[in-house]
């Protein structure tokens, strides 16, 4: 018998899940305990934009307290008055605190060409720490929050992929969210900015990672058609979790309080760890075989579907084999499978492209929804339609993906991404101008929530999460960086959205250099995802090959 065609008939795990189907009520059980905390992750990457939320304050003036007074300080060329400077005194030296009263609020007092920095303010909201900690004027501290909560997912991803490709999916999915939850309670209870600024690093940094073990958790769940539509699904639930905590946060009108109601629920995952199914593939990729089966014969009996024995027996001899095959390449070349992993070229080329992608993805998505906050009107609705947007870009997800292929769909996205925002400096204020900017983080939504499961998809299973981790991880210095974007503008008004866009531009022609993987097996190992190269290139080649026959049919025809 043919090799090829032998390999071809093989029974493997998508097969099984081919016969289960990816929306059977075992799947929606595990589905429905999955993404909530994918949920709550939506809450705890938008809460520290509420958390240190810029708040209308004025320098306080003991000389002259009537609110109605506009001569002690000075004014914007808009009309507003100034909120970090007023007017000096004139011979203040003069006055002692028991001359000081109400005769002294008189404008021949204030010297109006002389102005001073405040050293105290008069606040007229008090829902974030800006007032709790007295940060008025402090920009710098307000915008370290969201970098440093974003630098905690430098440790809590890397941290999170290890767990899981260790311990397994499930026990990394309940650290990593419980771990938010405690830290994010203490949080709630800060007693000064220093603890606070603390706390807002750790939670991250220990359960950061609970979005990618949700994913990769799901994603293994599934064969090839299911998972477009569970990625959606995770899309789904993380902006209605951002919502969620806008809309919490423009009801509560607390910092303390909202912390609280959205951080006490993820303690109650720490239960998943004997209501939620394990991982079916890592159970096979660490030969535990029996416990794999088990969680595929449930899901058979609660889908009501039967799959033929001989399947499990085949499944089972396939996995042996690629076990027995990696082994036996250890010994042949004296190599763990985790220094061949780093000794592979392809995986450098996949680790970088995937790095630089995510890096960019994560600037240009949390930089343009930053700014939304930044932009005239009320701040939460202007940051609820920035992630309604995403709702669109979503289900154009789930239509194309699958439609036209992973590489064609992110390249587009990111190169309209590029194209909208460097034009976007261009424009006029106004209807255009929005349109616009919310053209860009539909482009970029699509692109960035596209490229989980495109990168989830081109590593091996045994690895799949720490290399996916570490995609991540490095990625995030775009969303380190990206609460510090709007100091750009201090230099040209358009410059942060410029720089969004020609690293979207960049990104969607180094899409091209990768494997597409739309409808093809999950790799198990290393050699399956080298093999994906060459699918790939043997498709192109028969492509072009058919492309060239049909000409040449066309030109008889026409002659």
């Amino acid at each position: 018998m043919d090799p090829e065609k032998s390999k071809e008939n093989e029974v493997t795990v998508d097969d099984i899940l081919q016969i289960l189907g990816p929306f059977g009520k075992f799947n929606i059980y595990n589905y429905m305990l999955i993404l909530f905390p994918v949920l709550l992750a939506g809450m705890y990457s938008s809460v520290y934009n509420f958390e240190a939320m810029d708040l209308r304050y004025k320098c306080s003036t003991p000389e002259c307290e009537d609110p109605n007074v506009n001569f002690t300080i000075p004014h914007l060329e808009d009309g507003t008055p100034s909120k970090c400077l007023r007017y000096a005194l004139f011979n203040i030296t003069d006055f002692s605190d028991s001359s000081l009263s109400n005769d002294t609020c008189l404008p021949q007092y204030f010297d109006t060409s002389s102005e001073i920095e405040c050293d105290s303010y008069v606040y007229f909201e008090e829902h974030s720490i800006v007032k709790e900690f007295n940060l008025g004027c402090q920009d710098w501290k307000r915008s370290l929050v969201g970098t440093v909560h974003n630098a905690g997912f430098f440790i809590s991803i890397p941290l999170t992929g290890m767990i899981s490709d260790k311990f397994g999916r499930r026990l990394a999915l309940v650290f990593a969210s419980v771990a938010n939850g405690v830290f994010g309670v203490i949080r709630a209870f800060s007693l000064n900015y220093e603890m606070f600024i603390v706390l807002e690093f750790l939670e991250p940094a220990l359960g950061g990672g609970v979005y990618t073990a949700c994913f990769v958790l799901a994603l293994e769940l599934v064969g090839p058609k299911g998972r477009v539509f569970v990625s959606l699904l995770f899309n789904t639930m993380f902006i209605l979790g951002g919502v969620t905590v806008t809309i919490l946060s423009w009801w509560l009108q607390s910092w303390r309080y909202l912390l609280l109601v959205i951080y006490i629920p993820a303690i109650i995952v720490f239960f998943y760890l004997w209501v939620l199914s394990e991982s079916f593939r890592w159970l096979f990729s660490k030969g535990r075989y029996e416990e794999g089966f088990n969680v595929l014969t449930r899901a058979e009996k609660v889908n009501n579907v039967t799959v033929p024995k001989d399947h499990y027996d085949q499944v089972e001899k396939h996995a042996m084999k690629q076990r027995d095959a990696r082994k036996c390449e250890v010994l042949a070349t004296n190599q763990s499978t985790f220094k061949q992993l780093l000794l592979s070229t392809m995986i450098w080329k996949r680790l970088f492209i995937c790095s630089f992608l995510w890096t960019s993805s994560t600037l240009v998505y949390y930089g343009l929804s930053i700014n939304a906050i930044e932009l005239s009107g009320n701040s939460y609705l202007n940051y609820i339609v920035v992630i309604i947007i995403e709702a669109p870009a979503n289900v154009c997800k789930l239509i194309f993906l699958d439609r036209f292929g992973r590489k064609r769909v992110i390249a587009a996205a990111f190169i309209m991404t590029g194209i909208i925002l460097i034009n976007y400096g261009f424009l006029p204020g106004g209807t255009w101008s929005t349109v616009f900017y919310l053209g860009g983080k539909f482009f970029i939504t699509l692109a960035y929530n596209s490229l989980y499961i495109f990168a989830a998809e081109v590593f091996p299973t045994n690895y799949r999460t720490t290399l996916l981790a570490i995609c991540s991880t490095i990625g995030r210095i775009g969303s380190t960086v990206a609460p510090q974007t709007p100091l750009l503008s201090r230099f040209y008004e358009y410059l942060p959205t410029l720089v969004f866009g020609v690293m979207s531009t960049i990104s969607g022609f180094l899409v091209m250099t990768l494997p597409e993987t739309n409808n093809q097996k999950l790799p198990d190992s290393l050699k399956e995802a080298q093999e994906q190269d060459k699918r790939g290139e043997t498709e192109e080649t028969g492509v072009r090959g058919e492309e060239e026959k049909e000409g040449k049919r066309d030109t008889k025809t026409r002659l």
